[in-house]
């Protein structure tokens, strides 16, 4: 078995796959991550999945509220014992996805998100993101498939609802490449940190499902894909007042003629 990462301080302690559980263990990047982040500026620092404690060494330095969420209770309990002179810093032993963000968020003004996410939840914990109003920020690590489908153009094979949704409600960056060997166990995909930054508009789940019903079925022209909630003859009259041929697939088309077809349906 491969040798454990040096902060993990448990006997016989085997990383688990369901929980998608790949160390940071390369210090610099580690840093490096913190170092693009102002933490002073803000009242409070969720950090998701710490882990060992890689990231959260560097965030507790600032003297800023910082809400660390883990689901390993194994690493809860260390990381507990490991920073218990730090009064800044919380640990939680929960599952973020299942979290009440108001009771967490409250009563904090300036949030900030920060994960090296277990990439078996990022997608849910981004949509996660783009519904908490008072979170505006997200820094995180993801992989870098996911990463290239969140940033993709229409027109192209990674364009879909992930990418309209996060496109429409934040802008995107790319901030810093890892390689797997940053990581134990070393995973067979290259990683990405992002960050995004929240635009002002509330999160609309009829939007949402619209996007997702847009995008239900790649090979489907988008009249079929939204058949099974308009009529085909009202989804067609909104096509043709925007001058859009009824045969069109939906990657084929900008996030703001999606919306602008929303917004026509809706009435």
């Amino acid at each position: 078995m491969k040798k454990q990462p040096h902060f993990i301080k448990i006997k016989n302690f085997v990383p688990s796959k369901k929980m998608g559980q790949n160390f940071l263990t390369d210090d610099n990047i580690a840093r490096s991550i913190v170092n693009l982040i102002n933490v002073a500026e803000y009242d409070l620092v969720i950090e998701i999945g710490p882990g060992g404690g890689a990231l959260t060494q560097y965030l507790i330095q600032f003297n800023r509220k910082v809400i660390a969420v883990e689901l390993d209770k194994r690493l809860a309990e260390q990381l507990r014992h490991k920073f218990s002179r730090y009064v800044n810093l919380q640990i939680i032993n929960d599952d973020i996805l299942e979290i009440d963000w108001i009771a967490l968020t409250k009563p904090f003004k300036r949030v900030v998100l920060v994960s090296n996410l277990p990439y078996s939840i990022s997608t849910p914990m981004i949509l996660q993101f783009l519904k908490q109003d008072k979170v505006l920020i997200f820094y995180c690590m993801l992989q870098q498939e996911l990463v290239d489908r969140l940033i993709a153009k229409p027109g192209t094979k990674n364009y879909g609802s992930i990418s309209v949704l996060v496109q429409f409600y934040t802008t995107i960056s790319k901030l810093l490449n890892v390689a797997p060997q940053s990581f134990t166990p070393c995973p067979k995909v290259e990683s990405n940190v992002i960050v995004m930054n929240k635009l002002q508009q509330t999160f609309d789940e009829h939007w949402a499902k619209f996007i997702r019903q847009c995008f239900a079925y790649k090979r489907k022209t988008l009249v079929n894909n939204l058949k099974s909630i308009y009529p085909v003859h009202r989804i067609q009259h909104n096509l043709q007042k925007l001058n859009i041929v009824c045969t069109i697939r939906s990657e084929q088309l900008p996030i703001a003629t999606l919306w602008e077809l929303y917004l026509g349906l809706q009435k």
